[in-house]
Protein backbone atom coordinates (compact mmCIF):
# COMPACT_ATOMS: atom_id res chain seq x y z
CA UNK A 1 0.00 0.00 0.00
CA UNK A 2 1.11 3.05 -0.82
CA UNK A 3 0.75 5.73 1.90
CA UNK A 4 1.65 9.71 1.44
CA UNK A 5 2.25 11.94 4.51
CA UNK A 6 1.25 15.03 3.80
CA UNK A 7 0.63 18.60 5.18
CA UNK A 8 -2.44 20.24 4.50
CA UNK A 9 -3.55 23.94 5.01
CA UNK A 10 0.09 24.92 5.18
CA UNK A 11 1.19 28.78 5.38
CA UNK A 12 3.94 29.60 3.37
CA UNK A 13 4.92 25.98 3.17
CA UNK A 14 4.86 25.49 6.60
CA UNK A 15 3.14 24.02 9.88
CA UNK A 16 -0.20 22.50 8.68
CA UNK A 17 -2.07 19.75 9.30
CA UNK A 18 -0.22 16.06 8.54
CA UNK A 19 -2.64 13.31 7.27
CA UNK A 20 -2.27 10.11 5.88
CA UNK A 21 -3.17 9.52 2.01
CA UNK A 22 -3.26 5.95 1.09
CA UNK A 23 -3.67 4.98 -2.31
CA UNK A 24 -5.97 1.72 -3.07
CA UNK A 25 -6.10 -0.08 -6.47
CA UNK A 26 -8.76 -2.41 -4.67
CA UNK A 27 -10.40 -2.57 -1.94
CA UNK A 28 -9.63 -3.47 1.41
CA UNK A 29 -11.49 -4.60 4.97
CA UNK A 30 -12.63 -2.03 7.18
CA UNK A 31 -10.38 -3.40 9.59
CA UNK A 32 -6.97 -3.14 7.76
CA UNK A 33 -8.28 0.43 7.44
CA UNK A 34 -8.81 0.91 10.47
CA UNK A 35 -5.05 -0.93 12.01
CA UNK A 36 -2.99 0.85 9.44
CA UNK A 37 -4.48 4.67 10.42
CA UNK A 38 -3.94 3.25 14.07
CA UNK A 39 -0.23 2.50 13.07
CA UNK A 40 0.21 6.23 11.52
CA UNK A 41 -1.17 7.67 14.02
CA UNK A 42 -1.99 10.62 11.82
CA UNK A 43 -5.29 12.85 12.97
CA UNK A 44 -6.81 10.89 9.93
CA UNK A 45 -5.71 9.01 7.07
CA UNK A 46 -7.70 9.01 3.87
CA UNK A 47 -7.60 5.67 1.78
CA UNK A 48 -8.35 6.40 -2.01
CA UNK A 49 -10.03 4.57 -4.65
CA UNK A 50 -10.52 5.86 -8.23
CA UNK A 51 -13.82 4.88 -9.43
CA UNK A 52 -14.20 7.19 -12.60
CA UNK A 53 -12.88 10.06 -14.48
CA UNK A 54 -12.27 12.30 -11.70
CA UNK A 55 -14.42 10.74 -9.45
CA UNK A 56 -12.78 9.18 -6.27
CA UNK A 57 -13.90 7.04 -2.87
CA UNK A 58 -12.47 8.48 -0.31
CA UNK A 59 -13.22 6.89 3.15
CA UNK A 60 -11.42 8.87 6.20
CA UNK A 61 -10.19 6.73 9.56
CA UNK A 62 -9.01 8.19 12.80
CA UNK A 63 -6.48 6.08 15.18
CA UNK A 64 -9.63 4.59 16.44
CA UNK A 65 -12.76 4.99 14.32
CA UNK A 66 -13.93 5.64 10.94
CA UNK A 67 -15.65 9.46 10.22
CA UNK A 68 -17.72 10.72 7.70
CA UNK A 69 -15.53 13.27 6.58
CA UNK A 70 -12.69 15.59 7.20
CA UNK A 71 -11.61 18.87 5.64
CA UNK A 72 -7.76 18.33 5.98
CA UNK A 73 -7.27 14.96 4.43
CA UNK A 74 -9.38 15.94 1.86
CA UNK A 75 -7.02 19.12 0.91
CA UNK A 76 -4.03 16.65 1.25
CA UNK A 77 -5.37 13.64 -0.71
CA UNK A 78 -6.66 16.28 -3.84
CA UNK A 79 -3.22 17.54 -3.77
CA UNK A 80 -1.41 14.21 -3.84
CA UNK A 81 -3.83 13.47 -6.78
CA UNK A 82 -2.83 16.46 -8.58
CA UNK A 83 0.70 16.16 -7.93
CA UNK A 84 0.53 12.58 -9.15
CA UNK A 85 -1.24 13.32 -12.34
CA UNK A 86 -4.22 11.29 -11.37
CA UNK A 87 -6.54 14.42 -11.74
CA UNK A 88 -7.40 15.32 -15.26
CA UNK A 89 -9.27 18.91 -14.94
CA UNK A 90 -9.41 21.13 -12.28
CA UNK A 91 -12.93 20.00 -11.00
CA UNK A 92 -13.01 16.39 -9.64
CA UNK A 93 -15.60 15.12 -7.00
CA UNK A 94 -15.60 12.73 -3.87
CA UNK A 95 -18.03 10.18 -2.84
CA UNK A 96 -17.68 9.85 0.99
CA UNK A 97 -20.01 9.18 4.13
CA UNK A 98 -21.14 12.43 4.10
CA UNK A 99 -21.76 12.55 0.22
CA UNK A 100 -20.91 13.53 -2.47
CA UNK A 101 -18.97 16.46 -2.90
CA UNK A 102 -17.17 18.82 -5.42
CA UNK A 103 -13.55 19.93 -5.45
CA UNK A 104 -12.32 22.93 -7.40
CA UNK A 105 -8.09 23.09 -7.77
CA UNK A 106 -7.11 26.57 -8.23
CA UNK A 107 -3.29 26.73 -8.99
CA UNK A 108 -1.76 25.78 -5.57
CA UNK A 109 -5.16 26.25 -3.88
CA UNK A 110 -7.24 22.87 -2.90
CA UNK A 111 -11.27 23.96 -2.46
CA UNK A 112 -13.66 21.45 -0.96
CA UNK A 113 -17.32 22.11 -0.85
CA UNK A 114 -18.94 20.92 2.95
CA UNK A 115 -21.77 19.34 3.36
CA UNK A 116 -25.44 20.40 4.34
CA UNK A 117 -25.51 22.78 6.74
CA UNK A 118 -26.92 21.45 10.67
CA UNK A 119 -27.08 23.27 13.60
CA UNK A 120 -28.01 21.74 16.37
CA UNK A 121 -28.14 22.33 20.34
CA UNK A 122 -26.72 25.06 22.32
CA UNK A 123 -24.49 23.96 25.36
CA UNK A 124 -24.66 26.03 28.35
CA UNK A 125 -21.74 28.28 28.88
CA UNK A 126 -21.18 26.98 32.53
CA UNK A 127 -20.83 23.18 30.57
CA UNK A 128 -18.23 24.56 27.70
CA UNK A 129 -16.46 26.81 30.74
CA UNK A 130 -15.78 23.71 32.79
CA UNK A 131 -14.12 21.50 29.88
CA UNK A 132 -12.33 24.16 28.27
CA UNK A 133 -11.31 25.76 32.41
CA UNK A 134 -12.89 29.42 30.97
CA UNK A 135 -14.87 31.50 33.20
CA UNK A 136 -18.21 31.77 32.17
CA UNK A 137 -18.23 35.76 31.56
CA UNK A 138 -15.23 35.18 28.70
CA UNK A 139 -17.60 33.19 26.38
CA UNK A 140 -18.88 35.95 24.29
CA UNK A 141 -21.80 33.60 22.78
CA UNK A 142 -23.93 30.73 23.75
CA UNK A 143 -21.72 27.39 22.51
CA UNK A 144 -23.95 25.68 19.89
CA UNK A 145 -23.27 22.92 17.75
CA UNK A 146 -22.98 22.73 13.99
CA UNK A 147 -21.73 20.49 11.24
CA UNK A 148 -20.93 20.99 8.06
CA UNK A 149 -20.08 17.29 7.92
CA UNK A 150 -19.33 16.96 10.98
CA UNK A 151 -20.64 17.72 14.72
CA UNK A 152 -18.34 20.26 17.14
CA UNK A 153 -19.32 22.27 19.50
CA UNK A 154 -18.79 26.01 18.73
CA UNK A 155 -17.44 28.11 21.19
CA UNK A 156 -16.22 32.03 21.13
CA UNK A 157 -14.30 33.29 23.30
CA UNK A 158 -13.60 37.24 24.40
CA UNK A 159 -9.83 37.68 23.69
CA UNK A 160 -6.40 35.48 21.91
CA UNK A 161 -5.45 35.39 25.57
CA UNK A 162 -8.00 33.31 26.76
CA UNK A 163 -8.14 31.17 23.63
CA UNK A 164 -4.63 30.54 24.36
CA UNK A 165 -5.01 29.75 27.91
CA UNK A 166 -6.81 27.12 27.38
CA UNK A 167 -6.61 24.03 29.24
CA UNK A 168 -8.05 20.95 28.12
CA UNK A 169 -10.11 18.57 30.30
CA UNK A 170 -9.46 15.26 28.46
CA UNK A 171 -11.67 12.68 29.93
CA UNK A 172 -14.79 15.46 30.84
CA UNK A 173 -14.75 16.34 26.93
CA UNK A 174 -14.65 13.03 25.63
CA UNK A 175 -17.25 12.04 28.06
CA UNK A 176 -19.52 14.91 26.68
CA UNK A 177 -18.41 14.53 22.88
CA UNK A 178 -19.75 10.42 23.12
CA UNK A 179 -23.12 11.51 25.16
CA UNK A 180 -23.67 14.00 22.43
CA UNK A 181 -22.75 12.59 19.23
CA UNK A 182 -19.73 15.34 18.50
CA UNK A 183 -16.78 15.11 17.27
CA UNK A 184 -15.24 17.61 19.65
CA UNK A 185 -14.57 21.07 21.06
CA UNK A 186 -14.05 24.16 18.06
CA UNK A 187 -13.10 27.47 19.85
CA UNK A 188 -12.52 31.02 18.12
CA UNK A 189 -11.44 34.27 19.49
CA UNK A 190 -11.21 37.47 17.30
CA UNK A 191 -8.96 40.16 17.91
CA UNK A 192 -7.36 43.19 15.37
CA UNK A 193 -9.73 41.74 12.52
CA UNK A 194 -7.95 37.82 12.53
CA UNK A 195 -10.06 34.92 13.35
CA UNK A 196 -7.77 32.49 15.46
CA UNK A 197 -9.11 29.31 16.43
CA UNK A 198 -8.10 25.87 18.25
CA UNK A 199 -10.11 22.50 17.99
CA UNK A 200 -10.12 19.51 20.44
CA UNK A 201 -11.64 16.21 19.79
CA UNK A 202 -9.94 13.91 22.67
CA UNK A 203 -13.27 11.35 21.91
CA UNK A 204 -11.71 10.42 18.52
CA UNK A 205 -8.00 9.67 19.97
CA UNK A 206 -7.31 14.00 19.24
CA UNK A 207 -6.35 16.02 22.17
CA UNK A 208 -5.59 19.04 19.78
CA UNK A 209 -5.52 19.73 15.92
CA UNK A 210 -3.32 22.34 14.36
CA UNK A 211 -5.85 22.50 11.29
CA UNK A 212 -9.30 21.54 10.69
CA UNK A 213 -11.49 21.95 7.32
CA UNK A 214 -14.67 20.70 8.60
CA UNK A 215 -14.79 22.50 11.86
CA UNK A 216 -13.71 25.76 10.41
CA UNK A 217 -16.51 25.28 7.86
CA UNK A 218 -18.77 24.81 10.89
CA UNK A 219 -17.56 27.93 12.73
CA UNK A 220 -17.65 30.07 9.96
CA UNK A 221 -21.53 28.76 9.90
CA UNK A 222 -21.81 29.62 13.37
CA UNK A 223 -20.44 33.52 13.23
CA UNK A 224 -22.89 33.97 10.38
CA UNK A 225 -25.68 32.90 12.07
CA UNK A 226 -25.20 35.16 14.71
CA UNK A 227 -24.25 38.32 13.12
CA UNK A 228 -20.82 38.60 13.52
CA UNK A 229 -20.01 37.95 9.78
CA UNK A 230 -21.87 38.33 6.51
CA UNK A 231 -23.13 35.69 4.30
CA UNK A 232 -20.44 35.43 1.35
CA UNK A 233 -17.74 36.67 3.04
CA UNK A 234 -14.32 35.37 3.15
CA UNK A 235 -12.50 34.46 6.31
CA UNK A 236 -8.78 33.24 6.97
CA UNK A 237 -8.75 31.29 10.36
CA UNK A 238 -5.38 30.93 11.73
CA UNK A 239 -4.78 27.61 14.00
CA UNK A 240 -2.16 25.64 15.15
CA UNK A 241 0.04 28.42 16.21
CA UNK A 242 0.14 27.24 19.60
CA UNK A 243 1.80 23.53 18.60
CA UNK A 244 3.93 25.31 16.71
CA UNK A 245 2.34 24.43 13.06
CA UNK A 246 1.27 27.43 11.53
CA UNK A 247 -1.93 26.96 9.51
CA UNK A 248 -4.23 29.17 7.59
CA UNK A 249 -7.91 27.75 6.69
CA UNK A 250 -9.82 29.76 3.91
CA UNK A 251 -13.69 29.57 4.55
CA UNK A 252 -16.35 31.40 2.19
CA UNK A 253 -19.67 30.97 0.60
CA UNK A 254 -20.18 29.73 -3.02
CA UNK A 255 -24.07 29.49 -4.97
CA UNK A 256 -24.96 29.42 -0.97
CA UNK A 257 -22.59 26.41 -0.04
CA UNK A 258 -19.77 26.36 2.26
CA UNK A 259 -16.36 26.06 0.49
CA UNK A 260 -13.20 25.39 3.26
CA UNK A 261 -9.70 25.72 0.84
CA UNK A 262 -6.26 25.74 1.41
CA UNK A 263 -2.52 24.66 0.24
CA UNK A 264 -0.96 21.37 0.73
CA UNK A 265 2.88 20.43 1.12
CA UNK A 266 3.61 16.84 0.41
CA UNK A 267 6.35 15.36 2.65
CA UNK A 268 7.41 11.83 2.28
CA UNK A 269 5.65 8.35 0.96
CA UNK A 270 5.48 5.26 2.70
CA UNK A 271 4.92 1.81 2.35
CA UNK A 272 2.89 -0.50 3.89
Amino acid sequence: MRVFEVSAFTRDRKGGNKAGVALLYNPISEQIMQDVAAQLKYSETAYIIKTGEDMFDVRFFTPTEEVDLCGHATIASFSMLKTSGLIDGNNPRQHTKAGDLNITIDGDNILMEMAEENIGDKVDKITAGQLLCVEKDKIILEPQIVSVGLFDCMVLVDSLKTLNDITLQKQAMSDFSNENNITGFHVCAIENGKYYVRNFAPACGIDEESATGTSNGAMYVYLRENGLIDSGQTIEFLQGDIMDSPSTIVVSTIDDKIWVGGKATINKEKHI
